[in-house]
């Protein structure tokens, strides 16, 4: 699958990340390293689940391969009339573009939409379309996953302030070593954040780092490595 560049909308503000680090609202020199806390936590959420949040403007494409004569996989669609075209030719020009009468949206009770299906009896004289597996199929629409509202899941908003504390505060810790003043302790960084994670496991698509780091925890796959190496702190 291949796309446009296309913003989605934050996943967290500045504000709120300020709020959770005990910032006042008036010290605002810190707030350029504050959002690059953010980037950088909205990127790794995106690879780790293997999805987009929230909802992208119109007109985005998507390239995908149909997967057999009559099926075509799709990320988060949430256009109920997006413009499918198919290289037929073989040489990206994606000169057949669909009726709405030549397929259907799966699920039905989508959106959001997780494949196009040729649809085997269009009527009239429209005739059916099939396609050849690893055709190119280039979709324009709206895509996302949003919650009810149409905004980012709470999950996703939550995980994206833990990363955004964990990376803003790292720099007090080098070498993956926190030391506690008030206690005179020191404490090794964990490798990951058990609460990120069992944040996002459950928006984490199949074939995402996210899903294949779960099935790693299943009883008999044994233990991730670095796990024993956690330490909440």
């Amino acid at each position: 699958m291949s796309a446009t560049v296309a913003l989605t909308p934050p996943y967290a503000l500045v504000e709120e990340l300020a709020q959770v680090l005990d910032l006042p609202p008036e010290d605002t020199a810190g707030h350029v390293d504050l959002q690059r806390a953010l980037d950088a936590g909205k990127a790794w959420i995106d690879w780790f689940t293997g999805r987009t949040f929230g909802l992208s403007a119109t007109g985005v494409v998507r390239v995908y391969e149909a997967a057999s004569i009559d099926l075509v996989p799709v990320l988060d669609l949430q256009s109920s009339a997006p413009t499918i075209a198919v290289d037929t030719a073989g040489d990206r020009t994606f000169a057949t573009t669909l009726v709405p009468a030549q397929y259907a949206l799966e699920p039905a009770g989508g959106p959001p939409f997780r494949a196009i299906r040729a649809w085997p009896l269009p009527g009239g004289t429209t005739k059916p379309v099939v396609f050849d597996p690893g055709d190119l199929v280039r979709v324009t629409g709206q895509w996302g996953y949003a919650d009810a509202r149409g905004r980012c899941p709470a999950p996703v908003n939550e995980a994206n302030l833990l990363l955004g504390a964990r990376w803003y505060k790292r720099r007090e810790a080098p070498f993956s070593v926190l030391q506690s003043q008030a206690l005179d302790v020191f404490q090794n960084v964990p490798a990951q954040d058990p609460d990120v994670l069992q944040l996002l496991f459950p928006l984490s698509v199949p074939g995402s780092p996210g899903a294949a780091y779960l099935a790693s925890l299943a009883p008999g796959a044994g233990a991730p490595a670095g796990a024993a190496a956690w330490v909440l702190v």
